[in-house]
């Protein structure tokens, strides 16, 4: 079995991991944006509620007054609840974010691996098919080979005298 034919089980269990832990991921990005959209509802709840309070110009009694402030009070408690609710929902979306990039990393870095691992394969192969088609064609190649080198010594011996001649000339 090739190098490649072996990785490939094992990047495709990476890429299938960092897919399965997309999915949990987009689920707490969507808590997130759920729990933003609620504080802010709250806050404007609670702004409204103040200036709607406060718009009556007209005089509290005291009753009034403290039912206007534990009303208040309870709605800080609860706002400061959503956020640290909101706080919590970040975490765990930075902690599953980090985890689907690591694996997402694993899975591409695997696949690299198992392209380089085909091409140096293919390279081996075109490598063989070579080699066959060299021990086909015989003796006749190394015949070739030597008048080849031949030419070119002669070749080099022809440059080298005339350079020798243009250097005495010069």
């Amino acid at each position: 079995m090739t190098k490649s034919k072996r990785f490939e089980p094992i990047q495709e269990i990476a890429s299938n991991s960092a897919d399965a832990l997309s999915r949990p991921m987009a689920d707490a990005a969507r808590k997130v944006a759920d729990l933003e959209r609620q504080l802010v509802q709250l806050k404007t709840y609670r702004d409204e509620y103040v200036r709607n309070s406060t718009a009556d110009g007209g005089a509290m009694d005291a009753v009034k007054l403290q039912n206007y402030r534990s009303f208040l009070d309870r709605l800080g408690d609860a706002m400061r609840q959503h956020v640290k609710n909101l706080d919590v929902a970040r975490a765990d979306y930075e902690r599953r974010r980090l985890q689907w990039s690591e694996k997402r990393i694993e899975a591409e870095s695997l696949g690299r691996a198992v392209e380089r691992f085909r091409a140096e394969e293919q390279r081996d192969a075109d490598r063989r098919d070579q080699l066959k088609v060299l021990k086909t064609l015989g003796a006749g190649l190394p015949r070739q080979h030597s008048h080849h080198q031949q030419l070119v010594a002669s070749r080099h011996r022809y440059y080298h005298e005339q350079h020798d001649e243009f250097i005495r000339a010069t």
